[in-house]
C-alpha cells in the first residue's frame, strides 16, 4: 500500500466549530439540505460542453499546479505497477484533467515539498498550489489567495470492524486515538478535551504513520482524521478489516491557492472559479468523489478498484461560493477573510 498522507506543516485552522460537540455543524447542514445528493444538479461528466479559456495562465497553452506526490493517496501520487497509465493518479489529478478540458489546456503536475508551497508560488514554479490546502486565515497570511472550495472535508473515525463500542464522537472519550502530528484532527481532540477534562480522549500523535497498524495491532482504539484519508485507507480499503463510524465531522475546506502578487492572478483565478462552478454543477465533482478511484493491491495480491468515497452531503457548501449562482445552503461554515 501507499505511505500514509502525512502534511508536512501543522494544519491549524482559524476558528474551530463549537468543541462540546463536534458533530453540531454538520447536523446543521444535514438538515438544511436532506438526505442524499438532491442539492448537487447534474450526474456525469460534460466539461468538454463549455469553454472557460486561459488567458491567466504563465505559460500558453498549459497550468501548471503545485503538489507533493510523496503525501499520498487519494490526493495524487506516482504511477505504480497497478496503475501504470499515467504518470499520476489521484482524485486531484482526475479534476486537473477535467478543468484542463474545460480551459482547452494541458495540465502539468510540479512537485515541491509540501510546505513550500508559498516559497513556490511567489517563485512562481507554478501557476497555482492544489493539494489538500486549507482555506485558513492561517494560510492566506503565508501567501495564498484562494478559489472557491473544491471540496469540503471533514473529519472521520475509523475503526477496527469487529469493534462495537466506538459509534460516534462522544464514544472517544477514554478511548486512544490516533491521528498525524499537527492534523486538523488533532486541533479537534484537543478542543474537545479542553472542554472536557474528566472524559478526555486520550491522544495518540505521530509523524510518519503506517496505515493503521496500531490500529490493527490493538494499540489504539480509532483513527481520527481527514476523511478522504479515513475512506482509502479504512472504509473503502480492500482488506475489508477497518470500517468507518460518527459520520463526517467538523467540516472546512479545501482550495486552490494562488499567489496574491503574481499579476496573471486575478484572471486565472476567475478562470479556475469558474472552471469549478461548471464541474459542481454539471456533476462533474461528484462523479470524481463518488465513482471515482484507482486500482490498489486486495488481501490475496489482486488487483482491485478502489473508489475514493469522498462524497458526502457536505459537499453541497462548495454551492454557496459559486460566482454566478450561489445556493444559499445553510449550516455551512463560513469562509476566512484573512
Amino acid at each position: 500500500m501507499i505511505p500514509f498522507r502525512h502534511l508536512r506543516a501543522p494544519r491549524k485552522r482559524s476558528r474551530l466549530f463549537a468543541i462540546a460537540a463536534p458533530a453540531l455543524a454538520l447536523m446543521m447542514l444535514l438538515s438544511a439540505c436532506g438526505a442524499g445528493n438532491a442539492s448537487t444538479p447534474g450526474a456525469g461528466s460534460n466539461t468538454g460542453a463549455v469553454s472557460i479559456g486561459h488567458a491567466g495562465t504563465l505559460i500558453p497553452g498549459t497550468f501548471k499546479w503545485g503538489e507533493d506526490s510523496t503525501g499520498g493517496m487519494p490526493y495524487i501520487v506516482p504511477k505504480d505497477a497497478n496503475n501504470p497509465n499515467a504518470a499520476y493518479y489521484g482524485y486531484e489529478v482526475d479534476i486537473a484533467n477535467e478543468m484542463a478540458k474545460l480551459m482547452g489546456v494541458t495540465q502539468q503536475p510540479t512537485q515541491i515539498t509540501w510546505s513550500n508551497w508559498p516559497q513556490g508560488l511567489a517563485s512562481q514554479q507554478f501557476d497555482f498550489f492544489m493539494n489538500g490546502l486549507e482555506i485558513t486565515s492561517d494560510n492566506i497570511t503565508a501567501g495564498a489567495t484562494f478559489s472557491i472550495p473544491y471540496y469540503v472535508y471533514t473529519q472521520s473515525i475509523v475503526v477496527l470492524k469487529s469493534n462495537t463500542t466506538i459509534n460516534s464522537f462522544a464514544d472517544l472519550a477514554g478511548k486512544k486515538v490516533e491521528t498525524g502530528t499537527g492534523y486538523e484532527a488533532q486541533n479537534v481532540m484537543d478542543a474537545y478535551n479542553a472542554a472536557h477534562p474528566n472524559a478526555k480522549i486520550t491522544e495518540v500523535l505521530t509523524d510518519n504513520p503506517t496505515p493503521f497498524s496500531d490500529l490493527q495491532s490493538g494499540r489504539v482504539d480509532a483513527e481520527f482524521l481527514d476523511t478522504p484519508i479515513a475512506e482509502w485507507y479504512g472504509g473503502n480499503d480492500p482488506s475489508g478489516l477497518y470500517k468507518v463510524v460518527g459520520g463526517p465531522l467538523d467540516p472546512g475546506y479545501y482550495g486552490i491557492a494562488f499567489d496574491p502578487k503574481n499579476p496573471n492572478t486575478p484572471t486565472l483565478l476567475a478562470e479556475v472559479n469558474k472552471a469549478i462552478e461548471v464541474m459542481y454543477n454539471n456533476g462533474t465533482l461528484q462523479k470524481i468523489y463518488q465513482d471515482g478511484g484507482a486500482n490498489n493491491a486486495g488481501p490475496d495480491g489482486k488487483v482491485v478498484f478502489e473508489k475514493y468515497g469522498m462524497w458526502n452531503d457536505s459537499q453541497a457548501c462548495i454551492g454557496n461560493f459559486l460566482p454566478d449562482k450561489p445556493t444559499n445552503v445553510s449550516g455551512c461554515p463560513a469562509l476566512p477573510t484573512q
